[in-house]
């Protein structure tokens, strides 16, 4: 049997429709969630309640997309977006062991 283990974090502005604010997106076994200063920003979600998990790299951008919910936006202050990169493809590859297949899929 292989042990699983996540515990990795990236610093991000989390982009709002009007304005934004500085938090730090950390990822664990139980999923990923946002902490932030401003408390009505933050946010937990399971990995088997994400629908959309993505990087796009010269937007600089990470999107992540709650199933049947809301979705986020994130960017990073450093030069590129390396930082949002390790954090995707880190929590990524952890999220589709823990998650499973995607619904109808097996």
């Amino acid at each position: 049997f292989k042990e699983v283990r996540l515990n990795v974090s990236v610093a991000v502005v989390h982009k709002h429709a009007i304005g934004s604010c500085e938090g730090k997106l950390l990822a664990d076994l139980q999923g990923v969630r946002y902490e932030t200063a401003n408390k009505e920003d933050a946010f937990s979600v399971a990995f088997s309640e994400i629908e959309t998990f993505e990087v796009d790299y010269l937007k600089k951008n990470l999107r992540l997309k709650k199933r049947g919910g809301k979705q986020y936006n994130f960017t990073t202050k450093a030069e590129n977006a390396d930082p949002l990169f390790v954090f995707h493809r880190n929590v990524d590859k952890v999220r589709r062991m823990v998650a499973g297949p995607p619904p109808g899929k097996k």
